[in-house]
């Protein structure tokens, strides 16, 4: 990895900093690998190890280091392609990674579905589901999602099955509903204080906006998530074959 340059105008945490991303992006560090301790960080570019850490804050913020309690700092190893749909199931790809994971159901409610009647295609009276689920990767909020689902087409979902059972496997399963089709859209956002406080982020933090409609063959609006992605640093891949 190339030296900081002490003659540099640039803050020194600055030049650590883009020579770390430097290496990560030349493969001189690879997913999964352990960074150098700062210790060693420090010593080898003649550094305070104050500056090593504010260096590698910002990495660990922006996604491409992860710290492990008693272990040390890693590159991310969940920058490669997977599916960005928040319906097929998470613990199955955070398993095929590798990775530690849990999901925190901040919200299971049924409500009206209000303004998002037109979104819902029914009216603004009638009933429906609302489950906002956090999705944590590696000890890190990754994921705020928001799933509407109408009443009438999941009597007695309970907070249980959601626990031991993926969305998609109830719908398919239980419900017997055959998604056929999904229309998403995503666009990059700043996350307000509301949401970046629910992902442990700083206001203003770059993030993904997604929305997601899945209807079955009879083109019936099954389910409406919208969801957060925590920042701009991975790569997605749209994988939406539901039959």
């Amino acid at each position: 990895m190339k030296k900081i340059n002490k003659s540099s105008p640039l803050p020194l945490y600055y030049q650590l900093k883009e020579n770390i991303l430097a290496a990560i992006q030349a493969d001189e560090f690879t997913a999964g690998e352990q960074l150098p301790a700062e210790r060693e960080l420090a010593e080898y570019n003649n550094i305070s190890r104050m500056t090593v850490k504010k260096a590698v804050d910002i990495l660990v913020d922006s996604g491409y280091l992860i710290r492990k309690q008693g272990s040390g700092t890693f590159i991310t190893d969940y920058q490669d392609n997977y599916s960005i749909s928040p319906l097929l199931s998470f613990s199955q790809e955070m398993q095929k990674k590798g990775l530690d994971y849990k999901t925190k159901l901040l919200k299971f409610e049924i409500i009206p579905a209000a303004e998002l009647a037109e979104k819902l295609n029914c009216q603004p009276d009638d009933k429906v589901y609302h489950l906002e689920r956090l999705r944590i990767i590696e000890a890190h909020p990754f994921l705020l999602e928001n799933t509407y689902l109408p009443s009438y087409l999941f009597p007695e979902l309970s907070k249980q099955e959601l626990s031991n059972s993926s969305l998609y496997q109830l719908i398919q399963d239980k419900y017997k509903l055959k998604l056929t089709n999904v229309e998403a859209e995503v666009e990059a956002i700043m996350f307000n204080d509301q949401i970046a406080q629910k992902m442990d982020l700083k206001a203003g933090s770059l993030g993904l906006y997604f929305e997601q409609s899945s209807f079955d063959a009879q083109e019936q609006l099954v389910e409406f998530t919208s969801a957060y992605y925590r920042n701009n640093n991975y790569k997605f891949k749209f994988n939406f074959n539901l039959t």
